[in-house]
């Protein structure tokens, strides 16, 4: 059988409907059943399985796809650890009431498996790799810290408390 790009195309659109669905329900339901997520996504049950094994792999895809359209429009150097830590506290900020809705569900550890999917590149060894893990746990310790707050300060608030952590340290 050859390679059909617009069963591709379909898939993504299934795929994206699925993951609307699921976070529109995420946020306003407390027991989210398959058949829920089906019906309000206007798919199959096939459909459903054929492209997700769990609601967990839901999450993970809307994280990461959003995460993605963000770096597009905010784009992070390479090799700029600094800018990455700014743009992931924005992008988490951003997001706060997707991440409530995850946190309602008990599904925050999702969160650290997206920074170990997509922060800690796979094809890296040796000391680089545990650089990387160093920075995404520093990075997803704030993170934390912020939903843990309940988002209480900006991320302009902690630029400037992490700054004058800084100064009073440089002074010593």
């Amino acid at each position: 059988m050859g390679y059909n790009k617009r069963n591709d195309e379909i898939n993504v659109i299934t795929k994206e409907s699925l993951a609307f669905a699921y976070g529109e329900l995420l946020q306003s339901e407390q027991n989210i059943s398959v058949t829920m997520i089906c019906e309000k996504a206007g798919v199959s049950r096939n459909a459903y399985y054929r492209n997700f094994d769990s609601t967990d792999e839901i999450i993970l895809y809307c994280l990461i796809s959003r995460w993605a359209a963000y770096c597009e429009a905010n784009p992070v150097p390479a090799e700029d650890g600094e800018t990455l830590k700014q743009r992931l506290i924005q992008f988490f900020y951003s997001e706060k009431e997707f991440v409530r809705a995850i946190q309602k569900h008990d599904k925050l550890y999702l969160i650290e498996e997206l920074f170990r999917r997509v922060i800690i590149p796979a094809e890296d060894i040796g000391m680089t790799k545990y650089i990387l893990y160093v920075v995404a746990y520093s990075v997803y310790g704030i993170i934390r810290a912020m939903i843990d707050q309940d988002f209480s300060e900006t991320p302009e608030q902690l630029g400037m408390m992490f700054a004058e952590h800084r100064s009073i340290q440089n002074q010593e």
